[in-house]
C-alpha cells in the first residue's frame, strides 16, 4: 500500500498539558454529578487541558520542532499551578484560572520552537456543560482545588483526546 494524499499539512496540530489521573477523576465526577451533556456532543472525550501550542494548517515538515519542543518541556514535570479562582466560560464551562506568570516559562521554552503559535491562557476549563441552576454549587467545590498538576505536556492532532495523541513528553527519559 502507498500514501496518495497530496496535502502536506495536519489540520491543526498543539501542545497542551494533561492534568494527573486523580484530578482527571475528580472533575470528571463533578462533570458527572452537576453537567447536562449530550452524548454526541463534540466535547466528549475532550481532556481538560492547559493550552500551550496550537497552529492551524501545519506543514508536516515542522513536527520534528514539536517533538524537539516536548522534549524540553520534560524538566518542568509535574507542572503545578497555583489557581486563584473559578470563571464561567461560554456561560456553562467551568474553568479554574490562575495567573499567567506562572506559565511564562514555559512560554518562553515554547517561543524558541514554535513562537507563532504560543498560546497566553489565564484558565484551564474543568467542568464541561453546567447548567445555570447547578453552577453554584459546582464552583463553590471547584473552589476548594487550590491548585492543578500537569503531569505531562501531550503533542495532539485535531482533537485534544487519547485517539488523536501522537507523542508524550514523559516518553523521553
Amino acid at each position: 500500500m502507498s500514501l496518495s494524499s497530496t496535502s502536506n499539512t495536519i489540520n491543526a496540530l498543539g501542545i497542551f498539558g494533561r492534568l494527573e489521573s486523580g484530578q482527571e477523576k475528580y472533575f470528571k465526577a463533578l462533570e458527572d454529578k452537576y453537567s447536562q451533556i449530550s452524548q454526541d456532543s463534540e466535547a466528549v472525550g475532550i481532556f481538560s487541558h492547559l493550552s500551550l501550542v496550537i497552529e492551524r494548517e501545519v506543514p508536516v515538515g515542522k513536527l520534528s520542532r514539536y517533538l524537539d519542543l516536548l522534549r524540553e518541556l520534560r524538566p518542568f514535570l509535574p507542572f503545578k499551578l497555583e489557581t486563584n479562582g473559578v470563571i464561567i466560560k461560554d456561560s456553562q464551562h467551568l474553568a479554574l484560572s490562575f495567573d499567567t506568570i506562572q506559565t511564562q516559562p514555559i512560554r518562553e521554552v515554547a517561543k524558541k520552537f514554535i513562537p507563532e503559535g504560543v498560546v497566553t491562557t489565564h484558565y484551564t476549563k474543568i467542568v464541561w456543560f453546567v447548567p445555570k441552576q447547578n453552577q453554584e454549587k459546582a464552583i463553590k467545590e471547584l473552589k476548594k482545588t487550590k491548585e492543578m498538576i500537569f503531569y505531562d505536556f501531550k503533542l495532539v492532532a485535531n482533537r485534544q483526546d487519547d485517539a488523536n495523541t501522537i507523542y508524550s513528553s514523559m516518553l523521553y527519559k
